[in-house]
This record gives structure tokens, sequence and C-alpha cells, in this order.
């Protein structure tokens, strides 16, 4: 429904307009496109997110047709893929995740909606002409024209009618009652009387909203619980508002020349510092111990330099006039310059440059000896403690466990013949006492794919020690092994344990709600759904199933069926 005093799109059936309150009762204006509440996908990395209304009264018109603009520069950035400002080794900062239920809503050929759980237990009847996803536990739903919200177990938090109105914001709702706008939470506590009172919330964005406060003249930048997580002044000289960017859990906000850094999982302030531009987080590790950002702006504005920051342990450090380019990766502080990329070290100062070398830190590392092509150097602290020769580099750039992987050069003074790979230590030092036709690099298990032969590969762990049978392939999947042997697929653990023989076609491994699941194709054309840590076959099926975040979709030519994670078949689709 587009409201016909602002033109901003409402649901169906909507008693008052979001954006400006005008009374809806009488537009017989439709718009399907909002027919249920929706978001948009989040904007791409360090660029500003789109505005989605929520207000409590009008906002000034420059500020719409700032919107637009920003909006429809994203879409056009999403589809070109520029502006990706930055190298990334993304690290969930919290495991807690404000979207995770594991209730759902099947629609049924009326087009109701009913809840279920995980176990296939049907919840509600079919009641709901529409539904929203669950956000912390609880989930938007309407009922004919009346709006309410359910939580996770089924239980109506808020009823069917006590707002004539209901909204998502960020984690909680905007409700309409008593002649103005109130915010609540998911078990319909009050939060905030918004009279006088300007709420924005933002596409994509569930874990934080901005409370303009007109009547106390302050800003609150609210995390999804409703808790400020900093407040500060408005000030009526600066003509722009605050404007939020999130990225790996964190949010910077930028406002009359200074930056906050928040965490909406603890709804804290992690620093704050003045500056003239606004910081974008652009990585984040360890928990948030160590953070990287750099400055940002609009994608309709130009930005001749990027500038840098960053935060480690909650201290703030400026690294611009050291590095072009800063990012952490793989346990470092990696700068660059002049195109090539060199390490800081724990003083923040530039150190090694890591072209050509197989680095663990500044200190240690492995590179080819100056004027030679087949002499190996190990360093220590900026020495050299052993050259190896007739060996080259067969692997450069970071070494997780310390292993470093030589390939041997034909050499008649070294006795060696060119084709083998050999396994030293930061020291110089060869290690497992042998050497292999194919090597790789240590995985995040701590176990490496070798062959002796070319045609057998079997892991090793850190110790050199053979850990598992010989099979012609060896795959990484999800925590487990994909082996093959004979032309078909098993499954190892990473302790070289065998989950399932190779047996099977195919095998895909899944991972649904924090449990691993394996897809099996049989030679004879069956599939098997398979639950890995349990090693138990959970169905077997003459189609290949859907394995869908809540449930187990199996389709026939008259129908769908659903299934658990256990094997129960709970609803069937007429």
């Amino acid at each position: 429904m587009t409201c016909p005093n602002c033109g901003a799109n409402n649901i169906d059936g909507s008693s008052f307009c979001i954006k400006c309150e005008t009374n809806l009762k009488d537009v017989e204006v439709n718009d399907n496109a909002n027919n249920a509440p929706m978001q948009s996908e989040q904007p791409m990395n360090n660029t500003y997110n789109n505005y989605n209304g929520g207000s409590n009264g009008s906002k000034p018109k420059s500020k719409i047709g700032l919107i637009i603009i920003i909006i429809v520069l994203v879409v056009v950035a999403l589809g070109v893929g520029a502006f990706l400002y930055f190298k990334k080794n993304k690290v969930q900062s919290n495991d807690f995740d404000i979207n995770y239920s594991t209730s759902f809503f099947i629609e049924d050929s009326n087009e109701k909606y009913a809840l279920f759980n995980e176990d296939g237990k049907k919840l509600t009847n079919f009641i709901f002409t529409s539904t929203s996803d669950f956000v912390n536990g609880t989930a938007l739903v309407k009922k004919d024209d009346a709006y309410g919200i359910i939580n996770a177990n089924g239980k109506m938090t808020v009823d069917f009618g006590k707002y004539n109105y209901i909204t998502e914001a960020a984690g909680m709702y905007k409700v309409h009652g008593e002649g103005h706008y109130y915010l609540i939470n998911g078990e319909g506590k009050v939060l905030y009387d918004l009279k006088d009172m300007v709420l924005d919330t933002f596409i994509g964005a569930d874990t934080y909203s901005i409370l303009e406060d007109k009547k106390n003249k302050v800003y609150r930048v609210l995390n999804y619980e409703g808790k400020a997580m900093v407040s500060f002044p408005i000030d009526s000289n600066v003509e722009d508002e605050p404007l939020p960017i999130e990225e790996d859990g964190y949010i910077s906000v930028f406002y009359n020349n200074k930056n906050y850094i928040l965490n909406p999982m603890t709804g804290k302030e992690i620093v704050s510092f003045d500056s003239n531009m606004q910081y974008c987080v652009n990585n984040v590790e360890e928990d948030g111990k160590i953070i990287t950002m750099n400055s940002c702006v609009p994608l309709f504005q130009s930005q001749d330099k990027k500038y840098y920051k960053f935060i480690k342990d909650g201290k703030l450090y400026d690294l611009t006039d050291k590095c072009e380019e800063v990012y952490y990766s793989e346990e470092n502080l990696v700068c660059e310059n002049d195109s090539k990329t060199y390490l800081l070290d724990s003083n923040l100062n530039v150190g090694i440059d890591t072209t050509g070398k197989a680095y663990i830190d500044n200190n240690t590392y492995a590179m080819a000896k100056s004027g030679s092509f087949n002499v190996v150097d190990f360093y220590d602290n900026g020495s050299v403690v052993k050259n190896v020769e007739c060996r080259i580099l067969k692997v450069t750039g970071y070494m997780k466990n310390g292993l470093i992987i030589l390939g041997t050069y034909h050499s008649r003074s070294c006795g060696t013949e060119s084709g083998t790979y050999e396994y030293y230590k930061s020291n110089g030092e060869k290690v497992f006492g042998k050497s292999f036709k194919r090597a790789e690099e240590f995985d995040e298990n701590g176990l490496a794919k070798v062959s002796e032969d070319k045609e057998n590969y079997y892991l090793i762990d850190t110790k050199g020690k053979k850990i598992s049978q010989d099979y012609s392939a060896i795959s990484l999947n999800s925590d487990y092994y994909v082996v093959t042997k004979n032309d078909l697929k098993g499954i190892i653990d990473k302790k070289g344990n065998v989950i399932l023989d190779c047996n099977y076609k195919n095998i895909e491994i899944t991972e649904i709600n924090n449990k691993k699941y394996a897809k099996l194709t049989t030679s004879d054309s069956k599939y098997i759904v398979y639950n890995i840590e349990k090693k138990s076959e959970v169905m077997t099926l003459d189609s290949s199933p859907l394995l869908s975040t809540n449930y187990i979709i199996v389709s026939t030519d008259e129908n769908d069926q659903y299934y658990t994670y256990n094997g129960k078949m709970f609803y069937e689709s007429k």
C-alpha cells in the first residue's frame, strides 16, 4: 500500500503510514510488492547502509533525496562488484546469531502459514496470512488485518489486535497505539514512548538502530535489545545525521566529526575518536581484540586517499603514515606499500617484505639465497641460521604450522633428483626422515596430504605420522575429508578414522544448524541422508532430497513431503 501523502510503501491493510502516520483506512491503492514485511540484502562492505524510514514524523526532504541517490548507487555497486575496499579474512566476532531459530513457518495451499519446531511438532494451526523471519527469538505475524508477535515456542507474546499496526525494527518492534508510536521488544515490553522521537532503521540491519530524541536533543544508538550503546547530543549546526556502517558484526557511527565503534552483541562502545572523516571496520580478528579500519565515503563521493587505523585490545593506532593499505591476515598485521606486502612487528613498525618468503612472522622465515636459485636460507631474528642446498621453496606465504616445504633440484653434488618434496622446521632442520612425490601445506586441522608415488595419497600430522589409509583423492570438506578409492567415495575424520567406506558415487557434505550431514548417492542411484556426527542414516530415498535450514524436502509427482533431520515426515503439501 502506497501512502498518498509521502509516497512511502506500507504493508497492505496498514492503519497508519510507517513514515508520516497518515490514516490509511480509506486508501484503496494497493501495492502487491508489500504484502508482507521484508528486508533487503545487506549493502556491500564499506558503503553506507540504505535508509529504511521508520520515523515518528516526517524527515527533512533533503535526506529523502539523498537516500534515493544512495540506494541507486548501492544497487549499481552490487551489480558490478565495485568498491570492494579491502582484502578480507572474515571472522565472526561472536557466535551468537540474532537470526537463528530452530522454529520455522510452512505455507499451505491456501496461502496460510503454521509454525513448526525442529522435531516437526506443529505449534500453531495454519492461521497466519503473512509472517516474518525470526529475529532474536520472535517473529512478526499477521492474521487477516491484525498484527501480532510470536515466539519460537508458538506463544503469542503480543496478541492480535493489541496494536493496530506493528513493524519490525532491528530486533525490536515499532507499534502504533493510543494515538502514537512505541518501541517494544519481542516480549511486548515497552522500551520507548516514541512521542517526540524518530527511530531510524536500516535495510539489512537487525542489530542496531538510531533513536533521535528531539525533546532531550540527543541521539541514541540502540542495539537489538534496545540498549543504548552510545549517546551524543544533537548539534543544530550539523546538517548531516548520524550514519552507521556495519561490518563483521561491529558498527561504525559517524557524527559531528566523531567516530564511534560499537559492538551490538555486547551493547558496548569499543572506542571513539575525533576525525573529519568516517572510518569503517573492515576486518575483525580474535573476537574483537584486533580491529582494522579504513576511511570510507558514500558512493557518490570520491576519496583521493584511504586512511587506516587499527585497534588492539581497545587502544587506537593510526597507521596512515606507514602504509598505503592495512589488513590483518593469518595472525599477522599486513602493510602494503608500492605494491609490495610487508609485515608489521609488535611495535607496529614495518618489517619484512613477504615477497618470495615462506614466513611465520617478522623474525622467522625462509627464502631463496641471494644470487642463487637452488639454495634456501632460513632466518631467525634477521640472521641466517641455516642454508639448504639443491632445494627451492615449493610454497611461499604464511606457514601456519611452522613447517616449510622445499622441492629438490637435480644435482650430482647433492645426489638429488628433481620432483621430490621435503618438510623442514623453521630452523632449517629436515623432518619426517623421508621425501614425497607430492606434498601440500598443513590445513586448519593440522594435517597435510602427501603421496610417495603420485597415485596414492594419505594424511600426515605435524609429526609426520601417517594417520589415514591410502586413497586416490582426498578433499577437505567441512572439517571432514571426502576420500576416493576405485572411483567411489567415502568419508574420514581428522583423526583418519573411517566414517563411511568408499562405496558411494557421490558425497555432498553440508552443515545444518551447526550439525554435519551428508547426502550420499549410491551406485544404484539411491539417495541417503546421513548424520555424520551420529554415524547413522537418517533416510533412504529414490529421488534427490533438498536439505534446507530447518527440514528436508522430498518432491514427488503429487506433492512435497517435509521431514525432520531425524527422518520423521511431519507435513505433506496437497
